[in-house]
């Protein structure tokens, strides 16, 4: 069943010559009627576009009011006529032909002026707040192109695409207070995954040298701008890779993104085709070549001490509260010490630094790589470590995996490894200033009191 002949949206619409003929639906956000004229305007999946009644046009003059005293804001309708310039200048349709009233708003409905006033229901009721307001439908529309990119470009380069669980026996692959849940049936508790990290090490060890996964993670933490505790992230897998060779990587990712997402490309008469920037490229991406700084440097600076003077938790916290909100241009930071990462390789001839960067940007993490650590009795000790600081209180430190350590056992290839955080990407792009704007459906709004 077809419960409207659509032929046109509002951008072919506003693009067309008058007397173009048309049959759109979409959702009524604004109306007015004077006298024997109603103008309106409806927004569709692509755009936003005036409507107009004009009772002179009809052959039956009781259809004019009969048609317009059924719509209201919030209302989903179906029109047809043809375009036409208001004396206004605004591209209209002229509803002339056929109108129908698909589903009528019961609650009632926010207009433009006004808007959703409460932060908070503006979160909770999205289907609102993008309706109404078209630049937060756009945020959206690039998030989904950014996750498409990402996808392509990694298949581009060979990398396969993979799922790993997300209810996982241990909570692993990173530092982070976990969340538990039941499993009834094996009567076990199960945790959310906060990485996917040693179940793509394991494909890597199966024999798929490059994957990736874009999916969700899951951690129990403070709520802030750059913080939530369901969130996207992607990372990426490539064995006989180092820190280095993925630092390449992601800046090329991050320049060929900038062009096909937000250049525009223009035509050279003599070297072909070129990539000029387009007005609307965010500024971190127009000319992507971040500084590179060691992390014991930074921490001197800004804390006066070494970060060994510290434990890992506490040079961690440090890092986040006074050197990193510093870091406001594109920067990598990388040879942190090495106690601070459980699972990455130490540097040749440097055993007390870890071979890894991170990608910071306006004081938030975005990207975090290693050279991974693949010898498992390293690792093995490592963790033992986690699971007595775990023992001993810190609810952040990793779990052991018997069953990822007995993997690297049988012989894991070297690999690097890297995870960005989609989210915050997202925010620096469109210049959202906390997650909750980039995420359709954000959870955990409001505390419970």
């Amino acid at each position: 069943m077809t419960f409207w002949p659509i032929t046109a949206n509002a951008v072919q619409c506003l693009n067309s010559s008058d007397g173009y003929s048309v049959s759109l639906a979409g959702r009524v956000v604004g109306f007015r009627r004077q006298g024997g004229i109603a103008f309106g305007h409806i927004v569709d999946n692509d755009g936003r576009i005036q409507f107009c009644f004009q009772k002179r046009t009809f052959e039956r003059q009781e259809q004019f009011r009969e048609w317009t005293d059924q719509i209201h804001l919030g209302d989903i309708i179906g029109i047809e006529g043809e375009t036409w310039t208001s004396s206004t200048g605004e591209k209209t349709i002229l509803v002339n032909r056929n109108f129908k009233l698909l589903q009528a708003a019961q609650l009632s409905f926010p207009d433009k002026l006004n808007g959703i006033v409460d932060p908070e229901a503006r979160l909770r009721k999205r289907y609102l707040d993008c309706a109404i307001n078209p630049e937060v439908k756009d945020v959206f529309r690039t998030r989904s192109k950014v996750i498409a990119f990402l996808r392509s470009y990694l298949g581009d380069k060979g990398f396969m695409e993979v799922e790993t669980p997300i209810l996982t026996p241990q909570a692993s692959g990173a530092m982070a207070s976990p969340f538990i849940t039941h499993h009834n049936a094996l009567n076990a508790d199960l945790f959310l995954r906060i990485a996917p990290e040693t179940y793509l090490k394991r494909a890597v060890a199966a024999g798929f040298d490059n994957v990736f996964e874009i999916g969700k993670n899951f951690r129990n933490e403070g709520i802030d701008p750059s913080h939530l505790q369901e969130f996207t992230s992607v990372e990426w897998y490539s064995a006989y890779k180092s820190a280095t060779d993925n630092m390449v990587l992601f800046g090329k990712l991050m320049t060929r993104m900038s062009y096909e997402l937000f250049g525009v490309k223009k035509e050279h008469e003599w070297s072909g085709s070129y990539w000029e920037a387009g007005d609307n490229m965010p500024g971190f991406l127009r000319s992507f070549n971040p500084r590179i700084v060691k992390y014991r440097d930074l921490f001197r600076n800004h804390v006066g001490q070494n970060p060994e003077m510290f434990t890992a938790q506490e040079a961690d916290r440090l890092f986040k509260t006074q050197v990193r909100p510093t870091l406001i241009a594109p920067v990598f930071v990388t040879d942190y010490p090495a106690y601070m990462a459980p699972m990455a390789a130490r540097k040749v001839g440097d055993p007390d630094t870890a071979d890894m960067w991170q990608f910071i940007c306006e004081g938030w993490e975005i990207v975090k790589c290693y050279t991974e650590l693949t010898d498992p009795v390293l690792q093995r000790h490592l963790l033992e470590e986690q699971m007595q600081a775990r023992t001993d209180g810190d609810e952040e430190a990793m779990m052991l995996e018997e069953d990822f350590l007995e993997c690297m056992e049988h012989g894991m290839p070297p690999m690097s490894g890297l995870g960005m955080g989609i989210d915050r990407l997202i925010c620096l792009i469109t210049g959202q200033k906390t997650l909750r704007d980039v995420v359709l459906f954000p959870t955990l709004l409001t505390k419970k009191e």
